[in-house]
């Protein structure tokens, strides 16, 4: 029969003498997490109420009982009979009794074999060092909701019912749905690399949100775009650079990663064109430039930096002090615990003090919600190829795009001067 460890209280019998407490074992080591109950099993107290995984002769077998449930003990919850009785009754020998639980993969070991094979992925430069930092968070929001202890193959719909709702907590449903994304990866790698027999079952609440609640979360944030009266203010009040990037933001499309990772062979400004992938998606992408767009690159590089680091000297932009726009660097000594990545983005932050000097600030606007001012008002010339080149976009389902070799620069120069005409026409200015 399989050890009972359901909490109860300790067990106590009239008439009969309590256990001399000299017979009582000592810990079989220091941080033994157990202590020897007089009535001849190892306990602990959890939330007020002693609990017992075993007898004195097998601690061992008692350590792991207490391993694999104290996670749903410590949290109030009763621990599953299956759990139970896969561990199976103390084996005659001490410390053999659990031996086919100690084996089960855990969360964590899961949780570990998927970082690492990510780690080598960032190693090779598959991933980017913001993206790992990415998925450690979402891994440690798994593994603080469910145990990290807790076993695979104990895992139930049940318990990604509740993980979902925990997730959920201060976060809008894009975001719910991207850690939610993250954490099926880790399973189905987990089935993928063997450490789960079989594809592990999320149930029916573990879905991301209905299409209505993005739709409202949408309208409740507000258009991502900017108007032309607002164009006309920010490139008014920004300096050389600054407004060269808010340009390429709504001449070409380009977001954050894309202006401060441009380098200046990209650029042939005598034919007015920007050529190269999207650093995100490696995919190609190519665009007419402005006048006006022209205008400004050549100002920035007539007052570039003269102080300069290491692999930062081809960039068009640079910061003050020598440094790209946006970089992602280790976190140091004062960083959050189990931070794997600090990201300065520069070009956020600048963007915004511009924002709040023009008097246009708004919650969750920022310099990217230039990219979608472009595509917005692109759409208007019905010319989906030559917009998707513009903005690194690729269309795997689109067959014809499988046969489309070349697009004329005439296409494009046709896509982005609907965009300057909308701009100036309505700001009453030429950009």
């Amino acid at each position: 029969m399989p050890q009972d460890t359901t909490t109860k209280k300790a067990p106590a019998k009239r008439g009969s003498p309590a256990r001399a407490t000299d017979d009582r074992p000592s810990k079989p080591y220091p941080t033994f997490p157990l202590f020897p109950h007089r009535n001849g099993q190892w306990a602990k107290k959890i939330r007020g109420r002693f609990v017992f995984f075993g007898i004195w002769a097998d601690p061992m077998g008692a350590r792991d009982r207490y391993l694999a449930q104290k996670d749903e003990l410590h949290a109030g919850l009763v621990p599953r009979r299956r759990a139970a009785a896969s561990i199976g009754a103390p084996a005659s020998t001490p410390g053999t009794a659990a031996a086919t639980a100690a084996d089960m993969p855990t969360l964590r070991d899961l949780a570990n074999h998927f970082l690492t094979a990510k780690k080598r992925q960032r190693e090779s430069g598959e991933l980017s060092l913001r993206s790992f930092d990415d998925l450690y968070r979402t891994c440690s929001m798994v593994l603080e909701h469910l145990g990290r202890h807790r076993r695979l193959d104990d895992i139930t719909t049940e318990d990604f019912g509740g993980l979902r709702a925990y997730l959920a907590e201060g976060r809008g449903p894009v975001t719910l749905a991207i850690h939610m994304q993250r954490t099926r990866s880790m399973f189905r790698y987990g089935f993928e690399s063997g450490l789960l027999d079989r594809p592990m079952r999320f149930g029916t609440e573990f879905k991301k949100p209905a299409k209505r609640a993005m739709r409202q979360s949408k309208q409740e944030r507000g258009p991502r775009m900017y108007e032309p009266h607002e164009i006309a203010l920010l490139l008014g009040a920004a300096g050389v650079q600054l407004r060269a990037m808010i340009l390429l933001g709504l001449n070409c499309g380009m977001g954050n990663t894309d202006v401060a990772s441009l380098p200046q062979d990209a650029l042939d400004l005598d034919k007015g064109l920007v050529e190269f992938p999207r650093p995100k998606t490696a995919i190609p992408r190519r665009a007419t430039l402005w006048p006006e767009t022209v205008e400004a690159l050549r100002a920035v590089g007539e007052m570039r930096p003269r102080e300069k680091i290491a692999n930062e000297e081809k960039l068009v932009f640079i910061t003050k002090y020598g440094h790209r726009w946006l970089r992602v660097k280790k976190p140091g000594p004062r960083a959050k615990k189990g931070t794997q990545a600090v990201t300065v983005d520069a070009v956020a932050l600048e963007f915004g003090k511009l924002q709040r000097r023009c008097g246009i600030e708004s919650a969750g606007r920022g310099f990217y919600a230039l990219r979608h001012t472009f595509r917005t008002v692109a759409d208007e010339v019905n010319d989906r190829p030559a917009i998707d080149l513009i903005m690194g976009h690729q269309d795997g389902g689109d067959i014809a795009s499988h046969y489309i070799e070349r697009i004329g620069d005439e296409r494009l120069r046709r896509v982005t001067d609907h965009v300057r005409v909308w701009a100036g026409r309505l700001c009453g200015s030429s950009a």
